[in-house]
């Protein structure tokens, strides 16, 4: 429906925004020493750059990638030390030292979240590489 409706386009990847102000705080926070070693991060899902865009300002040594569809990835803003690139996260992920995502896995099935990963794995060092989640993880249910 985005790909097809700028204004929806644009209400959707605002709303996103907004929400990801207040978690990547605590993120950037929390995981400070994680981002240490990374040389260059691809956010999976990345939107309009808003998340990749907050961990290389607190890490300038960090170069980003933000990967979404084309149709996100046209209305993205300029930011200095991240470059935007288009594609499909089924298909395949720019190369890094790390993969992040950010409220992805939680929006598919068990298959669609197992190609997501294993092409995060594709895309990242062997021996080195990391794979970052940050999503909602809920309980089971208490009967």
């Amino acid at each position: 429906m985005a790909s097809k409706n700028p204004i929806f386009n644009k209400l959707f990847n605002d709303a996103m925004a907004c929400t990801t102000q207040t978690i990547m705080q605590a993120v950037l926070v929390a995981y400070k020493e994680g981002f240490r070693f990374i040389g260059l991060l691809v956010d999976v899902g990345g939107v309009t750059g808003g998340v990749i865009t907050e961990i290389v300002k607190a890490n300038p040594h960090i170069r980003g990638i933000n990967f979404d569809l084309p149709h996100v990835v046209a209305t993205s803003p300029a930011y200095p030390g991240v470059g935007h690139v288009s594609g499909s996260m089924f298909e395949s992920i720019p190369a890094a030292d790390a993969a992040f995502l950010k409220n992805v896995l939680h929006d598919w099935g068990d298959e669609e979240c197992v190609k997501i990963l294993k092409n995060c794995k594709k895309a990242i060092p062997k021996n080195r590489g990391k794979l970052i989640i940050v999503d909602v993880v809920l309980q089971p249910a208490i009967r």
